[in-house]
């Protein structure tokens, strides 16, 4: 009974593999290489999956942001048609605090690392650890430590990655503080290869990343006069699919939307009872902002948006901001706090969706006049500002989203292609 079951199982098989080849000899024979029918190659690559008949590669990414870590764990199978990775999976979970709120208690910051693991552990096969390379990068929050904190953090948590059981590449250290123009790289890779455009015949899209510690802008140049023109180091060379790029790429530490958030009120007035509360235009009513190092106490001057934007201009003008006339004439890809916040004032759907940058200004105008507006009225006008910081003007439209085909636009999946390359 039981070879009789195998058998027909195996002849099942082969009927699948048989239909499958036969549908993709026939979209070969009716198209030429480059006008395929993707849909229907698709549809074939499912199949193979499903019969586990094409190559998996698996990478688990730890992104320690400055407002908490997350652990996104990618799946990928190589493409029959043209021997591409193939994202078809993906775990994104998210825990709070960030690491850098366990200052001094990093052991609880391996605690919190380690249900991470778990996570990721859970999502792939057991016999595919051994092969999976796993890395964690520390963003913003863990560069505005003092460093002695930051490294006794970084080496409570690599105990957990070496006892994972998951693969740590020769040339990662598996946990360390990403530089910023990493992270501004990883970012736009991921952009543009769920937008399918890493390697085409079209202009790339600009990335445009808003953390709560730093903001990254990171395009593909392809003016010489943008390569000639721009501050040293803005632009460098990157391999990718073995061909060097040069890539516009600059993150602006402190220009992230929480530590712009806290630098303002910092700066704003204070209104002179002795309780060290400031007073800003950018608030409508009086809040108290816990942090980990203390309180925030703001209340509103009532002077509306326009007080709140020539503060905040003031401000962004003072970190340098670089403006390359290039950026105008690309896609423009904005997420993170660009989606949380577009979404929370209404101006966004959230599947995300193209918004003038106009619409940023408009919502921080009526949030700057409602007087339930807590963080508002100030994060759509610094929005707003840095926008515009960049050259680009009301009418531009951005691409905003926290998900492209289904997955997270996150830096994380740039790490990951270059994990696996």
């Amino acid at each position: 009974m039981e070879g009789d079951q195998g058998q027909r199982a195996g002849r099942s098989k082969l009927f699948y593999l048989t239909l499958i080849f036969t549908v993709y000899a026939v979209q070969l024979a009716s198209f030429p290489k480059h006008q395929l029918n993707r849909g229907a190659v698709k549809l074939v690559e499912t199949k193979l999956l499903e019969l586990d008949l094409l190559p998996r590669k698996h990478a688990v990414v730890i992104d320690a942001g400055s407002t908490g870590s997350r652990v996104l764990a990618f799946s990928f199978y190589t493409s029959i048609l043209n021997g591409d990775s193939v994202l078809f999976d993906e775990l994104w979970h998210e825990e709070k605090p960030g690491l850098s709120s366990y200052a001094d208690q990093p052991e609880l910051a391996a605690q919190s690392v380690r249900k991470l693991i778990q996570l990721a552990k859970g999502r792939i096969a057991e016999h595919h650890w051994s092969s999976t390379p796993i890395s964690l990068k520390a963003t913003a929050g863990l560069r505005l430590l003092p460093e002695d904190q930051a490294e006794a953090i970084i080496n409570s948590v690599k105990t957990e990655l070496k006892s994972s059981g998951f693969h740590q590449l020769i040339n990662d250290p598996g946990v360390e503080i990403m530089s910023d123009l990493e992270e501004g790289i990883c970012g736009w890779m991921t952009v543009n290869f769920l937008l399918d455009l890493v390697g085409s015949t079209e202009s790339t899209a600009a990335a445009l990343d808003l953390g709560g510690g730093s903001t990254q802008i990171s395009f593909q140049p392809t003016w010489s006069s943008t390569i000639m023109e721009s501050p040293d180091s803005y632009v460098v060379k990157k391999s990718i699919g073995g061909i060097d790029n040069e890539i516009y790429s600059h993150s602006y530490l402190g220009l992230g939307l929480m530590a712009a958030r806290k630098a303002i009120i910092k700066d704003s007035e204070k209104s002179g009872d002795g309780n060290e509360i400031s007073v800003s235009s950018c608030f409508t009513k009086e809040v108290t902002w816990r942090q980990k190092d203390g309180d925030y106490r703001v209340q509103p001057d009532n002077s509306g948006f326009h007080n709140c934007h020539a503060h905040v201009s003031k401000f962004i003008t003072s970190k340098g901001v670089h403006s390359p006339e290039e950026l105008k004439t690309r896609t423009l890809v904005a997420f993170s706090y660009f989606y949380d916040r577009a979404v929370e004032a209404g101006i966004l759907h959230p599947d995300g969706g193209i918004v003038e940058i106009l619409k940023y200004k408009q919502a921080a105008e009526k949030w700057c006049s409602d007087p339930s507006s807590d963080f508002l009225c100030f994060d759509l006008t610094f929005m707003y500002s840095l926008l515009r910081s960049y050259g680009l003007t009301d009418s531009h439209g951005l691409h905003v989203y926290k998900k492209i085909n289904g997955h997270e636009t996150s830096w994380a999946l740039g790490l990951a292609l270059q994990m696996l390359a």
